[in-house]
């Protein structure tokens, strides 16, 4: 059975994100919905040296863009946001065991001019994926006409990869229409990502941290992890 996925293209995402995307055969990044504020987008979380949780942030040009969608959103380079990034994890990371593995395509990326956020965080997830060995097709929706809303746009994307089956997230009992997708043709498998405790530099464990974090301590056990601490359900 074919199976296909969607999420947006948050930056640096958490564990479940790419235990998704190991679950299906393609994997479609939702770039065309509307970007939200306080949203993972241009965030996400890290975890400091003395425990703390801390939000690594891309700082990005929203004022009077309250309509703009993800893959319209531009960086604020006023701000050197690549500098904190790569000193905040250099201080706070530098000390776990697989840091000196990764932490170089990391810092390449981060000594590149960025302007648009999608470019910045899909380059950043499709290395992660290839550390990963996560080999699937790859698809985003601006680039190949997938449109429509929620259940909508679901359909669309099943329509447009041949896929028989859609694995949604935890949430997604509150806006889709699984009856719909049913007459149409498409089986409806929900994710259930539960983060394995891992390792980390202070206790006490923080689950669904960046997934920087897990492979900085976990290196290439990583991928096992987030195999190991996802479900796919059949409704």
């Amino acid at each position: 059975m074919f199976c296909v996925a969607g999420h947006q293209p948050n930056l640096y995402p958490y564990g479940g994100f790419f235990a998704k995307a190991a679950s299906v055969q393609a994997f479609v990044i939702v770039d065309s919905t509307q970007y939200v504020k306080k949203e993972y987008h241009n965030r996400n979380r890290i975890k400091l040296l003395d425990g703390n949780i801390h939000w690594l942030t891309v700082p990005v040009r929203n004022a009077g863009r309250y309509a703009q969608k993800i893959n319209e959103v531009e960086i604020d380079n006023s701000q050197d946001w690549r500098k904190i990034h790569r000193k905040t994890l250099f201080l706070n990371y530098k000390k776990t065991p697989f840091f000196n593995e990764y932490f170089p395509f990391i810092e390449e990326m981060l000594s590149k001019e960025w302007n648009m956020l999608v470019d910045y965080n899909m380059e950043f997830i499709r290395n992660i994926m290839k550390i990963l060995q996560i080999d699937i097709q790859v698809h985003m929706t601006s680039t190949e006409g997938m449109s429509g809303k929620a259940t909508e746009l679901i359909l669309d994307i099943c329509r447009k990869t041949g896929a028989e089956a859609y694995v949604h997230g935890g949430n997604s009992r509150d806006y889709v229409d699984f009856g719909m997708l049913e007459s149409n043709g498409v089986r409806s498998l929900v994710q259930d990502f539960n983060c394995i405790k891992y390792p980390q530099t202070k206790e006490p464990f923080s689950p669904n941290l960046s997934i920087i974090d897990m492979l900085f301590n976990c290196g290439s056990e990583t991928k096992n992890l987030l195999i190991e601490g996802n479900k796919i359900i059949s409704l």
